[in-house]
């Protein structure tokens, strides 16, 4: 009989209750079942672990220091037991979720911070890219979440095995500064802005290619000066009046002295934002993070309606 946990933990019951049928009534065990455990151990160690006599058990010196060395092993044992299950019940581990930046102050840091109020011991690691770069990621298990986006009037594809959940949908604005000519305009035609100069996103993203097929489908190709991912930069230069912009609403700060956002009269395409997870993932605190993560955008999408 080898020394596994549940043999030791009798034999600790028997030295400390005296006898195997009060050992048995600490432990659920009827006295046969632990006078059998007791007499299988002595066969398989070759030791004489108990004086038996009518009433009661005497533990031998080897039994006691069996005993005694196996209490901080099965501590351990209690340990790990505990880890495993809170692993199992999504309470301890680690996740590493991916996101685009502008997510990172609305969405990411609310999701994790109440993520984290009953997961204290989670270890969440987190890395930002553009969706093209994040998936794929998803999909090698290097990443468990990722956030990203799709933009209307851009086709996207991404692996048939990364399965995309839609979170919220975000209205696009056009921003200018805010003595722009059409700043106290009540209306404005997207082909009004024709001859603007436009600060965007970077060539290869997708929200650089929605203005392009916006501005495509008015006649009219954009006439980019500047290019920024950061949401925050490509404001900057909106409000130093170096051209104007299309923003998602994430990045849209309507109370912005500098900045005014135009009335545009048509409808402009929106920017869906969508979770990426693999198909079959074993990681127990992903679905955890997605419920958080939908409580957290469908908040948001209720305080824009």
């Amino acid at each position: 009989m080898a020394l596994d946990p549940t043999t030791l933990r009798t034999l600790g019951a028997a030295i400390r209750q005296g006898s195997f049928a009060a050992a048995g009534r600490e432990l659920g065990y009827t006295a046969s079942a632990v006078s059998q455990q007791m007499s299988g151990l002595e066969r398989s160690l070759g030791l004489q672990l108990f004086e038996r006599h009518a009433r009661s058990v005497v533990p031998t010196e080897a039994a006691q220091y069996l005993y005694e060395r196996s209490e901080d092993l099965l501590g351990l044992v209690d340990q790990l037991e505990a880890d495993v299950a809170r692993l199992a019940a999504g309470q301890a581990g680690r996740l590493r979720i991916g996101s685009f930046a502008s997510a990172g102050g609305p969405i990411v840091a609310q999701v994790i911070a109440r993520f984290l109020v009953r997961r204290r011991d989670v270890e969440i690691s987190l890395d930002e890219g553009e969706p093209h770069e994040l998936f794929p990621r998803v999909l090698d298990g290097d990443l468990d979440v990722a956030l990203g986006f799709r933009y209307d009037l851009v086709p996207t594809r991404w692996p048939p095995d990364v399965v995309l959940t839609e979170l919220m949908v975000e209205d696009l604005y056009v921003v200018a500064p805010r003595r722009h000519r059409l700043a106290h305009a009540r209306s404005v035609g997207f082909g009004d802005l024709a001859s603007e100069r436009w600060i965007a996103n970077r060539e290869d993203t997708a929200a650089s290619r929605c203005l392009v097929a916006l501005a495509e489908e008015e006649g009219f190709s954009p006439r980019i000066a500047f290019r920024s991912n950061s949401f925050g930069t490509v404001r900057g230069f909106v409000a130093a009046g170096l051209g104007v912009a299309l923003l998602p609403g994430l990045a849209h700060e309507p109370d912005d002295d500098e900045i005014v956002t135009l009335p545009v009269s048509r409808p402009l395409p929106r920017r869906r934002i969508v979770a990426a997870t693999r198909r079959v993932h074993d990681n127990p605190l992903t679905d955890a993070f997605l419920a958080a993560i939908r409580q957290v955008t469908a908040g948001l999408s209720a305080r824009d309606r």
